[in-house]
């Protein structure tokens, strides 16, 4: 998804999804069934799921995997992990 907006802060939608835009592209994070979260960006859906909502915003900013990433909850810039 594509838009010609200006970029957005996390918002939570009428579905209650939390999202976002940025460049132009969409950012979604939602909660499954099992409590576990997804995450998309743009038209894809991010490949695993996530075990909060901030893994999955971070996940769908940075353009990671839930199933290959290792998150620490207690870095709340993630600047560790981006090194």
């Amino acid at each position: 998804m594509n838009y010609p907006t200006c970029d957005t802060e996390w918002a939570t939608s009428a579905k209650g999804n939390t999202w976002k835009r940025i460049n132009g592209i969409g950012l979604v994070v939602g909660k499954r069934k099992d409590g576990r979260w997804w995450a998309r960006r743009g038209d894809e859906f991010i490949k695993g799921s996530f075990t909060s909502k901030i893994q999955a915003m971070n996940a769908a900013e940075q353009g990671y995997d839930g199933e290959n990433t290792t998150f620490n909850e207690h870095d709340s810039d993630w600047s560790d992990f981006y090194k």
